[in-house]
């Protein structure tokens, strides 16, 4: 039996080449659930932000299955797979979302107060080190990670 580390390795090195083949790119990938029959979760984004429509989250669902079905030993107890796009107003949690959606408006709230604020709205300009740096009204503000609850992107639409 594979580790889930090692689960996750084969299914990045799976899914990726069929993503950029479709012109997407995987954001994240989660197994959930029980050992016997585990939901592999899959989260497609489109670098020009139109992101993957119901149609093309089906078309990769059809192309990854075939190609873990045709891993023996990829889980053969069974799976269940899910596809998605990251949604309008996702709540970023890893590095990569982070650069993923750089140049976006976003909501960052703190679990103290930083210069007497607890919410920030802006567009996100990355992480550098350990801060997440976040344009408000032309100010550059530096927000450090570890003070942040949460940050959603804002959807303008």
């Amino acid at each position: 039996m594979k580790s889930k580390g090692q689960l996750l390795q084969m299914l990045y090195e799976m899914a990726e080449p069929i993503a950029a083949a479709e012109g997407f790119e995987v954001l994240d990938i989660e197994i959930i659930g029980k050992k016997d029959m585990p939901r592999i979760q899959v989260t497609l984004f489109e670098p020009d932000g139109r992101g993957p429509t119901v149609g093309d989250c089906q078309e990769f669902n059809n192309l990854l299955g075939a190609r873990l079905d045709f891993e023996e030993d990829f889980l053969p107890e069974g799976f269940y797979l899910e596809i998605s796009s990251p949604g309008l107003e996702r709540v970023l949690k890893k590095p990569r979302e982070f650069e993923a959606f750089t140049g976006r408006k976003v909501q960052v709230r703190t679990y103290a107060p930083i210069d007497g604020d607890k919410e920030f709205m802006g567009i996100l300009r990355g992480i550098d080190g350990e801060d997440l740096l976040l344009d408000v009204d032309g100010d550059t503000r530096r927000i450090p990670r570890e003070k942040v609850s949460r940050t959603k992107l804002v959807f303008e639409g």
